[in-house]
């Protein structure tokens, strides 16, 4: 595994020479790894129709960056260190004006979209720059979902930032919901280099733990007798979706009106750290 295929936390965070899974994650992740990796050959087909490997001469106007769960005590997991990294790294380099983070609390008790906003911040990206989507509970809600925030913000040029061919079958589902998209593939040696400076202050980092939180069959559940309709099974959509991809449509999110990680620090009376003047957008290239 790179810095994020599998969603469930490992026991430590600190940064290592290798970028394996350890041992405790790999029974958990085995069907989840069966699925991807079927979904990865599909992607792999054509990764170079959606990768862009070379800095844009315009900046997209945001970057998606799915979601994985915290630790259980709320830091960062290694996923969340490898997604934040790598929109800390986009952003120092000029890809994209915005971000929209997107996840819900899926595994854990901790906000998926708003533990990513955090270390982003702490690694230099601006609080106002990123929009939060909180609703996603699967990879393609992750796509639709985001696809709602940037429509109500006037976002039109996306990108997905992930592991390569993951961005690139979300960007096939992006397309099959009739919007242009562009895959960034993660540079694990990048991150290699960028992230030790910021362990200690990575280490220390804990997201909000949610007041009340449903796992993840039971809010399902709900949400479909709520709804009369429910999501199909990953195991079932996520090998045909070229197929129900056109016709399925996830459920409306909770969240219609999406807001800033600034905004959402302020709503739940804290202040948004002050992010320095060279950080505060990004480098303007000559073209």
């Amino acid at each position: 595994m790179e810095w994020g295929l599998c969603s469930r936390p490992v026991p430590r965070i600190s940064l290592s020479p290798t970028l394996r899974p350890e041992s405790e994650e790999r029974g958990f992740c085995r069907s989840k790894l069966l699925v991807l990796t079927l979904l990865a050959c599909v992607a792999a087909c054509a990764p170079s129709r959606f990768e862009v490997k070379s800095i844009p001469v315009e900046p997209f106007d945001a970057v998606i960056v799915p979601g994985c769960p915290s630790e259980d005590d709320g830091s960062p997991s290694r996923c969340q260190l490898g997604r934040a990294g790598q929109a800390a790294i986009l952003w120092r380099q000029g890809w994209t004006r915005n971000f929209i983070v997107s996840g819900s609390d899926v595994h854990t008790p901790y906000v998926e979209a708003e533990a990513i906003a955090q270390a982003m911040t702490l690694l230099g990206v601006p609080p106002q720059r990123i929009l939060l989507e909180r609703d996603a509970l699967h990879t393609d809600e992750n796509v639709y979902y985001s696809l709602h925030v940037a429509e109500a913000a006037g976002l039109r040029r996306l990108a997905v930032a992930s592991f390569a061919p993951v961005a690139s079958w979300m960007c096939v589902l992006m397309e099959r919901w009739g919007h242009e998209c562009s895959a960034i593939p993660m540079d694990e040696a990048a991150l290699e280099k960028f992230l030790p400076p910021y362990d200690a202050a990575l280490k220390a980092l804990r997201a909000h733990r949610v007041p009340v939180w449903e796992p993840l069959d039971q809010r399902e559940a709900r949400i479909a007798k709520a709804n009369g309709y429910s999501r199909p099974p990953s195991w079932a959509f996520y090998p045909f979706y070229r197929f129900l991809a056109r016709s399925h449509r996830p459920i409306a999110p909770e969240h219609q009106v999406p807001i800033t990680w600034e905004e959402r620090l302020v709503s739940s009376g804290q202040t948004p750290p002050a992010t320095p003047p060279s950080l505060a957008a990004p480098p303007v290239r000559a073209p």
